[in-house]
């Protein structure tokens, strides 16, 4: 287990902004979960889980807390075939698209349009992570996590997880499980999914086969478009979730803005995209406060320069709820993740 005082949080989330961390604790298996939140207790601490901080936004002076997360040195445990399919355990730590380029490169379906996608396999979970018409929920298993109120180490089956759009039980009660290894589900069954828009642009105007490789790349590259690349910014991705409103309400947006687009959700209601909506209605691309703004390519996300607050974010995302309140008449909520202390 390694233990580290006072790192500063702007080094360990992509936003790159808050201050320190009182502790922060590397994990390396079950056993040593368990020691640090004796660590923490010994403290009188609060634990925060933390996978690569790719969704997360820290408190400008610092947290007294201990942030947990788990080493990525064990990886994937194992793997074996199950009915037709693959199941892989893997612990928490993985970086994801580590994962997703092994799963791409040994074949295995389920998770390619999840590609380019920062953060952790645990943090994955936490927020049931989708894109271009998959999400992570799809293939979970199960999923093993520290229950820190029980200290014990539990199994949650796919049901026990609660999976909902950008949402899980680990989310609901985040400082409550912290997420050690998934379990997850592939199949070895070429199954390309291209409903999305921009990737059936793609393949239309590429006329590439749809293999798994193929799609990653499609991914990947219409990512690096639309998303600030890390090196020069900082950045949570998408810092605010699309609405999901009841039909009616969704329909009645439409009839006010005739080219708004709407998305039939499977667990029922309709999502609204945010970012057209910022785009097209509010005219918010590159609005700004302080070092922090909204992405031109894609104004649902913030992104950070160099020397930009936690404040700077926060009242930029205050404006922009204020005014989708406001004008729109309906509430949107971020998907990241403000810790206080």
């Amino acid at each position: 287990m390694k233990i580290e005082e006072y790192i500063p949080l702007l080094r360990l989330t992509t936003m790159k902004t808050g201050g320190a961390a009182r502790y922060v604790v590397t994990a390396s298996g079950e056993h040593e979960v368990k020691t640090a939140v004796q660590f923490a207790a010994e403290k009188k601490l609060p634990v925060i889980p933390l996978g690569a901080g790719s969704n997360m936004l820290a408190p400008d002076d610092g947290v007294e807390a201990v942030f947990m997360r788990m080493s990525d040195e064990i990886g994937i445990h194992r793997f074996e075939e199950v009915g037709g399919g693959i199941q892989i355990l893997v612990s928490a730590g993985v970086p994801w698209d580590s994962f997703v380029d092994e799963a791409v490169s040994r074949g295995w379906w389920g998770i390619e349009n999840l590609s380019g996608i920062p953060g952790t396999i645990g943090a994955a979970a936490v927020q049931n992570i989708g894109a271009y018409g998959m999400a992570l929920s799809e293939s979970v298993v199960e999923v093993f996590a520290y229950d820190l109120k029980e200290h014990a180490l539990k199994t949650f089956s796919h049901r026990d997880c609660l999976f909902g759009y950008r949402t899980s039980v680990f989310k609901e009660e985040r400082d409550r499980y912290f997420i050690a290894r998934i379990r997850f589900r592939l199949s070895t069954t070429a199954a390309p999914r291209l409903s999305y828009r921009d990737i059936t642009e793609h393949f239309t105007d590429t006329n590439e086969e749809p293999s798994l490789l193929n799609i990653r790349h499609a991914v990947l590259a219409i990512r690096m478009k639309k998303f600030p690349p890390l090196d020069t910014y900082g950045t949570a991705g998408s810092f605010f979730m699309n609405p999901v409103l009841p039909e009616a309400t969704a329909l009645t947006l439409k009839e006010r803005f005739p080219g708004m687009p709407l998305f039939s959700m499977p667990e029922g209601g309709v999502k609204v995209p945010l970012a057209w909506i910022l785009d097209r209605v509010l005219n918010m691309k590159g609005e700004r406060v302080g070092g922090a703004f909204l992405w031109n390519q894609q104004p649902i996300v913030i992104a950070t320069e160099t020397g930009a607050t936690t404040r700077d974010v926060l009242m930029l995302a205050d404006r922009v709820r204020s005014l989708v309140k406001e004008k729109i008449h309906i509430d949107i909520l971020p998907e990241v993740r403000t810790v206080f202390k």
